[in-house]
């Protein structure tokens, strides 16, 4: 047996064909590579820098900028005149002393890269709400209340040097805004806490600005404060229901009072323009009718003119129709025009 070999080459053996293009890249690639390493290198550490030396704020923040932990600036928005309104107050504070700058604005904000800072801050309103508490009047009467308060951060350097997290910031306002209440209800009766919104506006409005004068120490303005609601102890639920029913009972009697004395001057006035109209209806009346009778005399004045010993005859049949029945007993003088007309009726005589 013989044995044959295959002669063809093996794969590596075989001549790859020269690519050119690959060729000339490897050779840029090895002459260039450290530089392209180098820029690249750059690029990353210029895009760092950038992002670095430069931040955005929103239309609803705020900022504080530190260096080495040093506040340096504060960045508020346009709308804030929290140093204008307080200047008096703050007269005392970093922010017044010109060691912090203050700016206004939104966007675009540059600062010195690696060294300082930015914390951020909003500066839309925040809601607070306490817990329910037991209050009493003026008269001594008890209501569980909870109260609520809308405040913003107005200067973010004194509220991050003196408060640091919305935690402190409502544990602040819970010891000042709760107490200003509860004095402000003790000294209302109970009607007008309940009911007259006014007076109790009138009452909290002082007790804001006093918060206030405290709070903008701390960077916070209050807005408005509130009794978010209001409900009785159980012992107190029967009495101010009797009061109430009561009261609803006298402004319902009232009511009724006022509504049957409105109908009966509705009644009067409708009788009085009915007996009116009725006496007007027959004043007409006897004009018309006597218009009439006038008329009819003079038409019958007329037929009488026309033919008097016909309407003589006429009248006297009338007359005999109204007064002669089965019953009557009728005496006429022969010479009575009806005489000789009832002799030919009863006779059967025609003329």
């Amino acid at each position: 047996m013989q044995w044959q070999t295959n002669s063809a080459p093996r794969p590596e053996e075989r001549v790859r064909p020269i690519n050119e293009k690959e060729v000339r890249r490897r050779a840029f690639w090895q002459k260039n590579s450290r530089r392209i390493i180098l820029a690249g290198m750059l690029m990353l550490a210029l895009a760092v820098l950038i992002s670095e030396s430069c931040f955005v704020l929103g239309e609803s923040e705020q900022a504080v900028v530190s260096r080495f932990g040093v506040i340096t600036r504060i960045i508020l928005n346009d709308r804030n005149d929290f140093h204008t309104l307080y200047a008096q107050q703050l007269a005392n504070e970093i922010t017044a002393s010109g060691d912090v700058a203050i700016q206004t604005g939104s966007g675009l904000q540059f600062k010195l890269p690696f060294v300082d800072k930015v914390q951020k801050y909003s500066a839309r309103l925040y809601t607070y709400i306490s817990d329910s508490e037991v209050v009493n009047t003026a008269e001594k009467k008890q209501y569980y209340i909870t109260t609520y308060a809308q405040w913003h951060i107005m200067d973010p350097a004194l509220f991050s040097l003196k408060l640091g997290s919305m935690s402190a910031a409502e544990n602040q306002l819970d010891n000042l805004i709760h107490p200003v209440i509860v004095q402000a209800i003790n000294r209302m009766n109970a009607d007008d806490f309940v009911s007259n919104k006014e007076a109790l506006n009138a009452a909290l409005s002082q007790g804001l600005a006093a918060i206030n004068d405290d709070m903008c120490l701390r960077g916070i303005e209050v807005k408005d404060i509130q009794v978010h609601r209001t409900t009785l102890p159980a012992a107190n639920l029967e009495s101010t229901y009797a009061r109430m029913e009561a009261d609803r009972t006298k402004v319902a009697q009232q009511l009724r009072s006022e509504g049957n004395e409105d109908y009966e001057k509705a009644v009067a006035a409708a009788d009085l323009e009915a007996r009116q109209i009725e006496a007007e209806a027959v004043s007409q009346a006897g004009v018309i009718r006597g218009e009439a009778d006038a008329q009819a005399l003079e038409i019958f004045a007329q037929a009488y003119a026309a033919d008097p010993e016909f309407y003589a005859y006429w009248r006297a049949l009338q007359a005999l129709e109204a007064s002669v029945d089965e019953d009557t007993t009728l005496v006429l003088d022969p010479s009575h025009p009806l005489f000789r007309e009832l002799t030919k009726y009863l006779t059967g005589e025609s003329d």
